[in-house]
């Protein structure tokens, strides 16, 4: 096994001659139609960096994201790699980008990566947030970041319910159609509800998520808020594996990918650009 381990990796680096370079990358995504490239017209987070990069270096470039947000959906940290087609030392990344890149988009880190190293598949674990805005009166300049609920929630309650989420469980309750995955069982490591001034934000921790399923979630566990449902549903509603049980998918804009992780070994391995 040891030896065919080397192997493969001896393939990736031919194929990667100058490495992989990982991006991490902010963005409000109230203006794109998601991560991925779309049909023409329909601007997306990966054509315009894929633009830009094929604009700076020259060449065609391809960008493997470590997940497909949805439009009007949010990143603090997504990441994304691409092989570099030459030498790429030197480069100044961060500055070099924002000169091109669109005020919605920010490269907040370049890291050359070793060869093995890929965006998706390399990823153990990954954080998502949900925000509220929270208060009695909406808010036009948290409008596209945040869902208003002018209800008080009740956090305990909530912080209490999601709780029923941690674990190794079939998630199938939570996904939306159209994304075909061979399994609907995933980990969540962790997940809270805390209040921030006028926010709250749910915050949940697994090893991947299906789609929609963190909306779907938040949903779900406002329905506690309206009287639609009663914090010991929660395991029965999982144990269902049926969507039309769960609550209805709330909008995209109070949703961010906070952080992606990785081993610790391709953290040791990166090397600033």
């Amino acid at each position: 096994m040891k030896v065919a381990s080397h192997l493969n990796f001896d393939v990736l680096k031919a194929r990667a001659p100058h490495g992989k370079v990982k991006l991490t990358i902010e963005y409000d995504g109230s203006n794109f139609k998601g991560w991925q490239r779309q049909g023409q017209g329909l601007p997306s987070i990966q054509q315009t960096l894929e633009d830009i990069l094929e604009k700076v270096l020259k060449t065609p470039v391809h960008l493997m994201g470590a997940g497909r947000t949805d439009a009007g959906v949010h990143a603090e940290n997504q990441v994304a790699h691409f092989i570099a087609p030459k030498n790429l030392q030197g480069y100044n990344f961060v500055h070099l980008f924002q000169a091109f890149l669109p005020p919605e988009i920010t490269i907040k880190k370049a890291e050359l990566v070793p060869a093995h190293f890929h965006a998706q598949r390399s990823a153990v674990a990954k954080t998502y947030i949900y925000r509220i805005w929270n208060s009695s009166t909406p808010s036009g300049l948290r409008s596209k970041r945040s869902l208003w609920i002018r209800k008080p929630l009740n956090i305990e309650r909530l912080n209490l319910a999601i709780q029923a989420l941690v674990g190794t469980f079939d998630f199938n309750c939570f996904r939306s159609e159209g994304s075909a995955v061979k399994s609907t069982v995933r980990t969540i490591h962790w997940a809270k509800v805390e209040k921030r001034g006028d926010f709250i934000e749910f915050e949940i921790n697994g090893d991947g998520f299906l789609k929609q399923m963190v909306r779907n979630i938040v949903g779900t566990l406002l329905q506690l808020e309206m009287g639609l449902r009663e914090e010991e549903s929660i395991p029965k509603l999982i144990e269902s594996r049926n969507r039309m049980e769960a609550g209805p998918t709330v909008g995209p804009q109070g949703l961010y990918l906070a952080r992606v992780f990785y081993p610790e070994e391709l953290d040791i391995l990166s090397q600033p650009l």
